[in-house]
């Protein structure tokens, strides 16, 4: 995989968290970089890890849950980033 799409992840990463996640449906690493190598965008679950630390770092609302159900969710209720009209 080139620079670019190396890059490219973190725009990836933010879309599933965004249009697929929720309090109730978390995603965790694994599933996440599961559904990237899937699409064939090789990814570890480390740097998906890193991806979400770096959203976190800009402000995106997302969380980790650590109920019974575990992993990261975009807080939608908490989002000052995008102003969501219609889902994805």
């Amino acid at each position: 995989m080139d620079k670019i799409a190396k890059k490219t992840i973190i725009v990836h990463v933010l879309r599933i968290l965004y249009c697929y996640t929720s309090f109730a449906y978390p995603a965790t690493q694994a599933q996440i970089a599961d559904y990237l190598n899937d699409i064939d965008i090789p990814c570890d679950r480390k740097t998906v890890g890193r991806n979400i630390n770096y959203l976190i770092d800009m402000g995106l609302p997302i969380c980790k849950s650590n109920g019974i159900k575990r992993g990261y969710y975009y807080d939608i209720a908490n989002d000052k980033f995008f102003i969501r009209t219609q889902p994805c």
